[in-house]
């Protein structure tokens, strides 16, 4: 893949300094490099394959956002589909997504998922993903598992409805258990994911969902 250059924003307000030093385990990135099907070829050339723990470097900060996405909840081993969206989405990412890819970019994209019979299946994720706070990376990624589930926007890049059901609605759902009930994190990360949910309710679905988080 081709090395291009990235900013690092402050990395106390993006949450980098805080779980950057979760992810720094060897046991975590081999299970979180088989559980999300990185490849080598994906990750070289400056975005951080052979420096995992630089939380400058788009890996580490993509294992960041891995890391809060699987250790949120305050029971994070219940991973039951009975339970709220903070429980299971880690199960319902590693389960959907089939690769995660680090590209430069692509049109102003966070990310992009690829996904239907007799294709290669992946989910790309972009310069911009890696410049989102940690907590975001984390609702991103359950946004682009509900693509790789076969379920695509219906009206251009927004849904339509809350109804509809589709990756917007679980992304919000996520940002705002994670809001309301995350731990292991920080009250800024909980207030920049509360943010994000409501800029995708007022602006990411055609008919507004009629409430704020």
């Amino acid at each position: 893949m081709a090395t291009c250059t990235f900013n690092v924003p402050d990395l106390n307000a993006s949450g980098d300094n805080l779980y950057g030093p979760k992810i720094c385990s060897q046991p975590f990135i081999d299970w979180a490099w088989n559980a999300f099907d990185f490849d080598k070829g994906d990750w070289d050339d400056g975005f951080g394959w052979d420096a995992v723990c630089d939380n400058r470097q788009p890996l580490s900060r993509t294992m960041s956002g891995i890391w809060c996405l699987t250790y949120s909840a305050e029971n994070y081993q219940n991973e039951s589909y009975d339970s709220n969206i903070l429980q299971w989405g880690c199960r319902f990412a590693r389960n959907a997504i089939d690769e995660l890819d680090g590209r430069c970019g692509s049109a102003g994209k966070i990310a992009w998922t690829q996904w239907g019979p007799f294709i290669d299946n992946k989910t790309e994720l972009y310069l911009s993903y890696f410049a989102q706070a940690v907590s975001l990376r984390a609702g991103t990624l359950v946004h682009e598992a509900r693509h790789a589930d076969g379920r695509g926007h219906d009206a251009g890049d927004r849904d339509s409805s809350w109804g509809y059901n589709g990756a917007w609605r679980w992304q919000v759902c996520w940002l705002s258990w994670f809001a309301s009930a995350g731990a292991r994190t920080s009250t800024a990360m909980k207030t920049l994911a509360r943010q994000r949910a409501n800029n995708i309710l007022n602006s990411d679905f055609v008919v507004h969902p009629g409430f704020n988080v």
